[in-house]
């Protein structure tokens, strides 16, 4: 179980990693584009579409994030209100109803991309390049995975231990 919980760490540090990255393109994006609508009264066509994906991408792996610590749903603010006897069951509770409903909608979603290939939709151009929608939207599935897989995780996992007080 140890060795899952350090893959899980790892995991979420390669997360945290796309979310910042993500949201530095996002300002650096925008702000080139704020820069040339002023200065010389126009901007890149397609890179409005790419924001609002990158947006979503960001979006989406900041849930993965917020779900391996357990602070992604109300349920949580269910289980702070309750007698301290019961937190732990309505904790197990919480991440099983999590995985449960993740793993469902990662079925949805799954089906959704492939009607997205099957379709040859596609989500924006960038000059010759037509990026092809179910790639644009491929996070959808792969952020209810990783929020299912950290919901599970969870139920397993030891508490967390307070700054300065080492891991496993």
């Amino acid at each position: 179980m140890r060795r899952a919980f350090q893959f899980e760490d790892l995991l979420v540090k390669a997360e945290k990693a796309v979310v910042v990255s993500l949201i530095f393109s996002l300002v650096g994006l925008s702000f080139l584009q704020v820069l040339l609508r002023l200065l010389f009264h126009s901007g890149i066509v397609w890179m409005d579409p790419l924001l609002r994906h990158l947006a979503v991408w960001a979006g989406l792996t900041g849930a993965a994030v917020a779900a391996r610590y357990s602070r992604h749903f109300a349920l949580e603010a269910f289980v702070k209100f309750a007698p301290q006897r019961l937190h732990r069951p309505l904790e197990i509770l919480a991440g099983l109803f999590t995985a449960a409903a993740s793993l469902l909608l990662f079925y949805a979603s799954y089906k959704f991309i492939r009607d997205e290939f099957a379709a040859g939709s596609v989500a924006f151009h960038i000059n010759d390049l037509a990026v092809p929608g179910g790639w644009a939207e491929m996070i959808i599935p792969a952020a209810l995975l990783l929020i299912a897989f950290h919901s599970l995780a969870g139920i397993f996992r030891p508490k967390d231990p307070l700054p300065g007080q080492g891991g496993y």
